[in-house]
């Protein structure tokens, strides 16, 4: 089927441009992509789609909380690289009402493609969180600094990290933070701050969190350096993250720049945490030192780039 694929692909094409392109398609690595709909595998298709074989599966495909059916899929399809995009994100519902989703998909979910993955000697890479760390001193977190989690989602993360790195020697973790990526229609920082300004005059953004963005495609391109790269990096842990000066920057800092670079005229008032109470601790201070020799442009200019796409 990839094969017929290929051949549709390139019949347009002079005998040698053909043959030089069919056979760029078949050796290409084999790569599975775990919660394809989401906004970082959204991304990450839209630039390399042409350098690899993705095969995109979202848990309508594959349950991945069930490991006889995630080893009978591996057998399978056989890929070289998994790359586990997969995140439970509702912070304040893993505290309660969606305590066991969160631990099914930041845990469970991981543990199973850890396990099966290494048994079939595939290179497991999976994303991580910023939210792994207590967030309660003002200093920046190396990949290796002592984890703490305080609450339900970042238990899960902790558990993310370490049966990752128990289950397979290929493991590679990537944390990130304040994620945002995709089209309009995906739920991330920038685009509720641009949905608000159509529904309020005045705006409150907490003041009192300091962390870096990503932009979701900055974050793809560092990934894809990795794989490049896949044997330099096996079994290490790598912050990625857009540069941002000092300490990092406020979500109030963020919305800010959002208005900013969009020209929206909105009153925007700085707030403290406590003004907006939440189920779940979030960490005051969450900026990621990266420590790796791949280094993501500044903050504002990966911003600039994802609101002129949007």
């Amino acid at each position: 089927m990839v094969l017929t694929h290929a051949l549709c692909e390139v019949l347009p094409l002079k005998r040698e441009e053909r043959l030089n392109v069919l056979i760029n398609k078949l050796n290409m690595k084999k790569i599975l992509v775990t919660w394809a709909n989401g906004m970082l595998a959204s991304d990450f298709e839209k630039l390399f789609s042409n350098k690899y074989e993705l095969i995109l599966a979202n848990h309508k495909v594959l349950d991945i909380t069930d490991i006889t059916i995630l080893e009978e899929y591996l057998e399978k399809i056989k890929p070289e690289v998994i790359l586990n995009f997969a995140a439970y994100t509702a912070v304040d519902d893993a505290e309660d009402i969606w305590a066991k989703k969160n631990y099914d998909v930041n845990a469970l979910w991981v543990y199973n493609l850890a396990k099966i993955s290494n048994k079939f000697n595939i290179d497991f890479l999976t994303i991580s969180s910023d939210y792994v760390f207590h967030g309660d001193s003002e200093k920046w977190y190396n990949e290796y600094d002592e984890k703490n989690p305080v609450n339900q989602y970042w238990m899960a993360k902790y558990l993310w990290e370490k049966l990752s790195l128990e289950e397979n020697n290929n493991t590679i973790i990537v944390r990130t933070s304040w994620l945002y990526g995709g089209w309009k229609e995906y739920k991330n920082f920038v685009n509720t701050m641009i949905n608000l300004w159509n529904k309020l005059d005045n705006l409150k953004v907490v003041n009192d969190q300091f962390g870096s963005p990503t932009n979701a495609k900055d974050l793809s391109e560092a990934i894809w350096k990795v794989i490049e790269n896949i044997e330099k990096y096996r079994w290490k842990i790598l912050h990625f993250s857009n540069n941002t000066e000092k300490n990092g920057i406020t979500w109030y800092d963020f919305a800010k720049e959002i208005f900013s670079q969009t020209f929206i005229q909105i009153h925007l008032n700085p707030c403290t945490t406590a003004d907006f109470p939440t189920k779940a601790k979030r960490p005051g201070f969450s900026k990621l030192i990266n420590n790796s020799d791949i280094v993501l442009r500044d903050w504002k200019d990966g911003l600039r780039d994802y609101l002129r796409n949007l």
